[in-house]
């Protein structure tokens, strides 16, 4: 193994420390080979049955994936004859730092459907972070490799289920990254290097949230590495590709967002440090399973394994929870921007107590955890296809192309776990409806609409039926289709005929003419 000559760093010495001067037994020296043995297997398994709640239901429960898939669907078929997208809708492709997921799903359209597309890019959201998890502690702290389980759980994360997918690419890319990074530093190589700056590049097209935490991350390694100062000079001409696409997009992308401190309070802050592992299916799931956590730590540290600290890892840790506590809560209309750092801490923490071999019962504990977070999803999603089957059925009352304008109203108790929010976009791939709600914002996806339909906000969310201009509504789309607010159905039923209902979905045709 090769080392830069120069003073020893705060890592080697804390290692220096940590060694002790018994040779460890041939039991010992067998434990990380048995272990990376034994993980791989479990994390495989694992792996496998927490995407199953993915494939076993006809419709996902992942609030934005039909935004998502019907993008997908729409980019792919913009010049299909079968479909009049063009009169909505735009490619607009650029140097996106959330555009990963969308360049895999085109690709894969080519071979599959896009509903097995779909289920494939949400299955991947969950082996990645595992295997990258898997990787990271490979590289980072071996010994604890036993411990990779626990990146299925934090992949099951309230982010997740809202349908972040691309922040879900970035927290995986991340892990593996650093984990380049750390190999590097011991052992600089330059096709390592080239890696590490490809994978950069990678992180930035999946999320800037991961792109800015795999930044910190090995800056911070760094500091605590032989020549530290010259490991930073090389980390930031890696990042450079990566860095001047990101200028390039925020000077092109002209959202005219901003940040908004609104609300900040640090009670607040420290609330929601638990934010990665709640699991929002239900308040009494959410209940049993921080307490089983919480329990599981208890008795593993009760037992006084041995073990020993890893600076470097904690100090990562550190300035992670940091940026989070001095993120504001929005950007524009993007929320949550500060809790999509914390998932990494929770990640990066596997590797700073280094543990002379993980106890037993934290791993038994960590499967259990596992098998009941994918059960309690798989419930939740289960339990709303009957629902969601209910709005599928109000499609068959609009025809084919038509241009459609839903009216939603978010739950009072947030979005998490509300399959219907989007579902009208199962429309514009079932039957080629021209829906505004499609994710299309400006620098973020590579879609824009055209042909001025009328929308109220970034959004086209219109739910605030005083607010609405129902001339312009009139002169833009053909029905309306209004869930979950009862509230717009007086001002829907003045510019529109009913053609469809039951208890969940009411279907308007347009009256075409000025109010």
């Amino acid at each position: 193994m090769s080392m830069d000559r120069g003073e020893p760093s705060i890592a080697t010495q804390t290692l220096q420390i940590d060694q002790q001067p018994q040779a460890p037994s041939s039991e010992q020296l067998n434990v990380p080979a048995n272990s990376a043995r034994a993980a791989r297997w479990s994390l495989l398994v694992l792996s496998i049955v927490a995407v199953i709640p993915f494939w076993t239901v006809r419709y996902p429960v992942v609030t934005d994936y039909p935004s998502h898939l019907a993008r997908w669907f729409v980019l792919f078929h913009i010049n299909d004859g079968a479909y009049h997208f063009g009169n909505m809708y735009a490619p607009a492709w650029g140097p996106l730092p959330y555009i990963l997921p969308d360049i895999l799903a085109m690709a894969m359209q080519y071979f599959l459907s896009i509903d097995f597309v779909g289920r494939c890019l949400l299955s991947l959201c969950i082996i990645l972070v595992a295997y990258a998890t898997y990787s990271f502690l490979k590289k980072a702290c071996p010994e604890n490799i036993g411990l990779a389980s626990f990146g299925i759980l934090v992949a099951f994360n309230p982010m997740f289920l809202m349908g972040s997918i691309s922040y879900m690419f970035s927290l995986a890319l991340c892990l593996l990254v650093v984990s380049s990074w750390v190999s590097y530093c011991r052992a600089p190589k330059v096709a390592t290097a080239v890696g590490i700056a490809g994978g950069i590049i990678f992180v930035y097209l999946s999320h800037l949230s991961g792109f800015v935490a795999a930044g910190l991350a090995m800056g911070v390694y760094s500091l605590f590495q032989e020549q530290r100062w010259k490991k930073l000079g090389i980390l930031a001409s890696l990042s450079l590709p990566a860095l001047l696409a990101f200028v390039y997009d925020a000077r092109h992308a002209r959202t005219g967002a901003s940040f908004s401190y609104a609300g900040f309070t640090v009670s607040d802050k420290l609330e929601h440090l638990i934010f990665p592992v709640r699991m929002y299916t239900s308040e009494g799931f959410d209940i049993i399973f921080l307490a089983s956590l919480a329990l599981l730590v208890f008795l593993t540290l009760k037992k006084g394994p041995k073990f020993v600290f890893q600076p470097v890892w904690l100090a990562v840790c550190v300035s992670l929870i940091l940026a989070y506590f001095l993120t504001p809560g929005t950007y524009g209309f993007g929320g949550y921007i500060d809790k999509r750092f914390l998932p990494f801490p929770y990640l990066f923490f596997l590797a700073v107590i280094r543990f002379n071999r993980v106890p037993r019962r934290l791993l038994v504990g960590l499967v259990l955890l596992v098998l009941f977070r994918v059960a309690a999803w798989e419930q939740l999603f289960i339990s709303q296809q009957p629902e969601l089957g209910q709005l599928t059925a109000s499609f068959a009352a609009i025809p084919r192309n038509a241009k459609v304008l839903p009216l939603t109203r978010l739950r009072t108790s947030g979005v998490i776990g509300m399959g219907g929010l989007h579902h009208l976009e199962y429309g514009v791939i079932q039957r080629g409806f021209l829906d505004p709600q499609l994710f299309h914002m400006p620098g973020v996806q590579p879609i824009r609409l055209v042909g001025s339909p009328y929308c109220i906000n970034a959004y086209c969310d219109v739910a605030g039926a005083p607010e609405i201009d129902w001339g312009q509504v009139v002169n833009s789309y053909d029905y309306l289709w209004v869930y979950n607010a009862p509230e717009t159905k007086t001002f829907a039923s003045r510019i529109g005929d009913v053609v469809f209902s039951n208890d969940y979905v009411t279907v308007y045709q347009v009256r075409h003419r000025q109010l």
